[in-house]
């Protein structure tokens, strides 16, 4: 497990923006953890991998493009 990664077995919020959260799941996966928090990792707020979205009003498609296959016939 990487140094940097502070996951604890009890019960929390995690940070999926955290640099080392797939690290940190990795590691509660091995373990067998039913849960697991950031509670007492110092990236426990940190926003390093939060994805930068543009949205402005110049946008040309402002709906969702869903399958036709989640439809069902009735």
């Amino acid at each position: 497990m990487n140094t940097e990664c502070n996951p604890v077995r009890e019960r929390g919020n995690r940070n999926v923006h955290c640099p080392y959260y797939g690290d940190c799941l990795d590691y509660a996966i091995e373990k067998s953890w039913a849960y697991w928090g950031c509670g007492h990792c110092q990236y426990r707020s940190s926003q390093a991998a939060r994805p930068e979205i543009r949205l402005t009003a110049a946008d040309s498609v402002v709906y969702y493009d869903l399958p036709l296959e989640i439809y069902r016939e009735i």
